[in-house]
């Protein structure tokens, strides 16, 4: 499993200079995020490669777009976090993208339209139950409905 990968850090740094927050060229840190990802597939499994041909008719066919710069870069990120679901949707609730089609949590009725965060698990509140009413104390009810600390 990757954790942090090039192809991330590069869609980053993307949407960082498309901000304002950095120099350099948003599109070509979102075409080089594209390409590392791509590539970074043949580490899977050699079988899993995509030949260099493909990777240039799919940055080809989904050129950067200054307009919808934001959408197209955390869209980008989110299929760079293939394998890595956590990852994908601490920044689907950080970006708003890619646009998906709301599927709330069977059975548990939720304000929006996607769950917010996790609830604390049983294992976690038996034994660390001190630090978890503190922790609810400070980011308020342990629901899905209520946002982790950085999502407000």
């Amino acid at each position: 499993m990757f954790l942090v990968t090039a192809a991330q850090t590069q869609l980053l740094l993307a949407e960082a200079i498309q901000r304002g927050w950095g120099t350099g060229s948003a599109d070509q840190a979102y075409q080089k995020g594209i390409r590392l990802h791509m590539e970074q597939m043949a580490l899977y499994d050699a079988r899993s490669a995509i030949p260099a041909s493909a990777i240039d008719a799919y940055i080809a066919a989904n050129p950067y777009d200054a307009t919808k710069a934001r959408e197209q870069i955390n869209t980008q990120y989110w299929i760079a976090s293939f394998l890595n679901g956590p990852e994908a949707f601490a920044n689907f609730r950080r970006s708003g993208f890619p646009v998906l089609t709301p599927n709330p949590f069977p059975g548990k009725a939720i304000k929006g339209n996607f769950i917010n965060r996790l609830t604390y698990p049983n294992s976690e509140i038996s034994v660390n139950k001190a630090n978890v009413d503190a922790a609810i104390a400070r980011q308020g009810a342990d629901d899905l409905d209520t946002k982790v600390w950085w999502d407000k």
